[in-house]
């Protein structure tokens, strides 16, 4: 059952990235306005959820501390930040340069829960996999002359070190709610963030470029990502981090196959090395995670 949900949650992982890219082309609105659209709608979207009873209501059950609000707005400001960093490196730069970055955000979270949290019960070959596959994903992008590193590689990089950390929070406030109810409150907090950004920018002019098709495309993509957030949310709550982000990696499989037949994107064979490569590190783990 598992491996069905994750082969669906993978392949729609990646068909929301293709089209997201072609969002970004056709209409490149950086700023908080998709945000709050695709927060929005994704909050409707949960409410309907509740309304034909497939998830149960219970933020009005909701227990937490002070600490614990403020742990989770924290870690929602924290992971706002990273909207920007993708929106302009994906609608600046080939998804096949990015991509290999961007899973990076499947592979940190295993090195922290070693480092900073069960190293003393984590499995070694877990944690040397996952670090070799960092070094992998980095190192052959980084020109040895300058020791730099292209920007929206370093954009993406970026972004994935702060959902790494933001993934714990989510872990811990997944023990408390369902995947729907978590998901509720914190699209709660990414509007609340937006409309005071759009407040304090005066960019409630940007309203004039949703055009209708563009509503529609955005409607779309955010219908795919919904259904893959709460699958993946799901998964982390009942495989946890370490299999639920190893498992993630693999979605590249279905990556590569929807961007060359809908982007015509060839990744280079540097891409496709490391990919095969970082496969190899799954696959070890998966041998030896007895």
């Amino acid at each position: 059952m598992w491996f069905i949900l994750w082969i669906l949650q993978s392949f729609l992982n990646a068909t929301w990235m293709v089209l997201w890219k072609i969002v970004l082309e056709n209409k490149k609105i950086w700023n908080n306005l998709q945000t709050l659209f695709n927060r929005s709608y994704h909050f409707f979207i949960i409410i309907i959820l509740f309304y034909i009873w497939i998830f149960h209501f219970e933020l009005n059950k909701i227990d937490f501390t002070y600490k614990e609000y403020l742990i989770i707005i924290i870690a929602t400001a924290w992971l706002y930040i990273t909207y920007p960093l993708r929106r302009i490196a994906y609608a600046s730069e080939k998804v096949s340069v990015l991509q290999p970055f961007a899973m990076l955000f499947q592979v940190f979270p295993i090195i922290i829960w070693f480092i900073f949290i069960a190293s003393e019960k984590a499995n070694f070959i877990t944690f040397i996999s996952a670090l070799v596959a960092s070094f992998i994903v980095i190192l052959p992008n980084i020109k040895i002359n300058s020791l730099k590193i292209n920007k929206y590689c370093l954009m993406v990089l970026t972004s994935s070190i702060i959902k790494s950390f933001q993934v714990f929070s989510t872990i811990y406030f997944l023990t408390k709610l369902n995947s729907a109810n978590f998901y509720l409150l914190e699209s709660i907090l990414v509007i609340i963030f937006s409309i005071i950004l759009m407040l304090y920018k005066s960019e409630f002019g940007e309203f004039k470029k949703l055009e209708k098709s563009y509503v529609k495309l955005m409607m779309f993509v955010n219908s795919i990502v919904i259904v893959s957030i709460l699958l993946a949310l799901t998964m982390y709550s009942t495989l946890w981090i370490v299999t639920t982000s190893l498992l993630s990696l693999l979605y590249l499989i279905f990556v590569y196959i929807i961007w060359f037949f809908v982007l015509k994107e060839i990744p280079s064979k540097k891409d496709i090395v490391i990919t095969v490569l970082v496969s190899l590190c799954i696959m070890i783990w998966m041998y030896f995670k007895n």
